[in-house]
């Protein structure tokens, strides 16, 4: 989970350097930093504790749980500072020329699906975010992930596009946030593949006694 946490925040602090445009809750996140002169992780935490009260108005009040709540804005926190901690250390970092840009915008798009192919096989906690596509998935449209994402992401393209329309200034939204919406979900198959993550593989401990003797200890991860 920490791997995941560090790994998501660089892939989105890569993407907000090149100035190509984000993932589409980074971009609105970018967006209201700039309107309201906050870190882009502020920004971040504020709306991911804004949708974490829409999740739990979505899922229904039997659903509801303190303890998740918790761990899930705990999460929030965590990612939103991580992603402030990355952009301080590359504050110095320039990207220059048109294709490197693309190719470091895309990277830390790949960077991103690779965290939330971990992410998701640890399966601990859920950001905010994912936890609303997963509940319009489930209650709202019949299993289907792809019409669960569209909207989903709609909802922080939507914001990130009303902001740029009435400051006459667009932020975060270009070909790196139309690569993320489109290509995401094959990042994170890919990932699926190439990482290969045995979290219920079982360990031994040998613990040496007096006169030579071992004992040892099974467990699962």
């Amino acid at each position: 989970m920490l791997v995941s946490v560090l790994l998501n925040a660089f892939g989105n602090a890569l993407t907000v350097k090149t100035a190509l445009g984000s993932a589409p809750w980074t971009a609105a996140s970018l967006n209201l930093s700039s309107v309201f002169g906050i870190t882009v992780g502020q920004a971040l935490i504020i709306v991911g504790f804004i949708v974490l009260i829409a999740d739990d108005f979505l899922r229904g009040r039997r659903s509801r749980s303190l303890l998740r709540d918790s761990f899930n804005f705990l999460y929030v926190l965590s990612f939103g500072y991580m992603i402030d901690v990355w952009l301080l250390l590359m504050r110095h970092m320039t990207v220059n020329g048109f294709i490197l840009r693309i190719a470091v915008c895309v990277f830390g798009i790949m960077c991103i699906g690779c965290a939330l192919s971990i992410y998701f096989r640890v399966n601990l906690v859920l950001h905010p975010f994912d936890d609303l596509m997963k509940i319009l998935r489930e209650k709202f449209f019949h299993g289907n992930v792809v019409l669960a994402q569209r909207v989903s992401l709609g909802i922080p393209l939507a914001v990130g596009l009303s902001i740029g329309l009435v400051r006459h200034q667009l932020i975060g939204i270009s070909i790196g946030t139309a690569v993320s919406f489109l290509c995401m979900g094959y990042f994170i198959l890919l990932f699926d593949k190439v990482l290969k993550l045995h979290l219920d593989r079982k360990w031994t401990i040998s613990l040496p006694l007096h006169h030579g003797h071992h004992v040892h200890a099974h467990s699962k991860v």
